[in-house]
C-alpha cells in the first residue's frame, strides 16, 4: 500500500543517539531532565521554567538551591545562573 518514506527531519533514531554517548562532551550538552520532587521543600521546574531570571520566586529559590544538589541541577538544566 504506502510506501514508508525516510525520516527527513530533526528527529534522530535511537541507534544513532546511543552511539554518539561515547563522545567527549556529548553527556554534558545533553543533560537528563531533572526529577520532579512532588514536596514544597524543592523548587517546582514547571514554575521556575515560566518565571523571569530576576523574580522573586527565582532569587528564593536560587539561595536554596546554592545548598541543595536536587534544585541546583534544576536550575542548571533551565540554564539559569545561581
Amino acid at each position: 500500500m504506502g510506501e514508508t518514506k525516510p525520516n527527513r527531519g530533526s528527529r534522530k533514531a535511537l541507534d544513532d543517539i546511543i552511539g554518539r554517548m561515547a563522545e567527549p562532551g556529548f553527556a554534558a550538552s545533553h543533560p537528563r531532565v531533572p526529577k520532579k520532587r512532588p514536596t514544597a521543600a524543592h523548587v517546582n521546574p514547571e514554575i521556575l521554567a515560566l518565571s523571569q531570571p530576576r523574580s522573586r520566586y527565582v532569587r528564593q529559590w536560587r539561595r536554596h538551591a546554592k545548598h541543595c544538589q536536587d534544585c541546583s541541577n534544576v536550575f542548571r538544566y533551565l540554564g539559569i545562573v545561581l
